[in-house]
């Protein structure tokens, strides 16, 4: 096998897939913290685009379940010789195909390697995602909303409503990202928060996403 890596990366994507007595890997569980989150992810733009490149990675592999997913296997023999054949069989751009969509499927999310990749990658999370219900639930802090009152509405908006309740200043954000009450339409907002690289908004610091990426910043700054 050691002189022949097209066939031993098919037998890495093999065990990525169904696992073994030696591999265990598992898919991220994409655990919400309520159930408005859980909807929100659901409904999103992104998870509509991955499911369509799972249906067509699950066509690849043959499978008949157009709904299912593919890696996160129990380690049956089996099924492993059975996906390793399947993979031999197709050409090495199909088999990149299976491999980055299992490794998109395993990828543990809010993780150091998360960041590092959507930095490497240069991702811009506006083109898959705009703030919702689910957003707005989760912001409670009243400084950090005026600081996102003054990114969409300006410092003099921010300003004159800084002693205003969260509730309030949320309400005015999302007049402005609608263009509603009088207010004019801001359409490319996007929280420092869902930025790569990730940012604060304060400086009391504890923020893990931002702590995460300048912890490994440093490995890649060559690029």
């Amino acid at each position: 096998m050691l002189d022949h890596p097209a066939v031993a990366l098919r037998l890495v994507v093999a065990h990525a897939i169904t696992g073994s007595g030696l591999w265990q890997v598992r898919r991220e569980p994409q655990r919400a913290a309520n159930e408005t989150v859980t909807a929100s992810l659901a409904g999103c733009k992104a998870e509509a685009a991955f499911g369509k490149k799972r249906r067509e990675v699950l066509a690849l592999l043959g499978s008949p379940d157009e709904d299912g997913v593919v890696a996160g296997g129990n380690g049956d023999a089996f099924a492993i010789a059975g996906v390793f054949a399947r993979l031999l069989a197709l050409c090495d751009d199909d088999v990149m195909r299976v491999l980055t969509l299992v490794m998109a499927e395993t990828s543990a999310a809010g993780s150091t390697v998360i960041e590092a990749l959507g930095n490497h990658l240069n991702v811009d999370m506006g083109t898959w995602w705009q703030p919702d219900d689910a957003f707005f639930d989760l912001l409670r802090d009243k400084e950090i909303a005026n600081s996102m009152l003054a990114e969409v509405g300006g410092k003099l908006v921010a300003d004159g409503n800084v002693a205003e309740k969260v509730k309030t200043q949320k309400k005015i954000i999302r007049d402005f990202l609608a263009g509603e009450n009088g207010r004019l339409r801001v359409e490319t907002w996007l929280p420092r928060w869902m930025k790569f690289p990730a940012e604060s908004y304060t400086s009391r610091g504890g923020f893990r996403t931002a702590d995460q990426w300048a912890q490994v910043q440093p490995l890649f700054a060559r690029e």
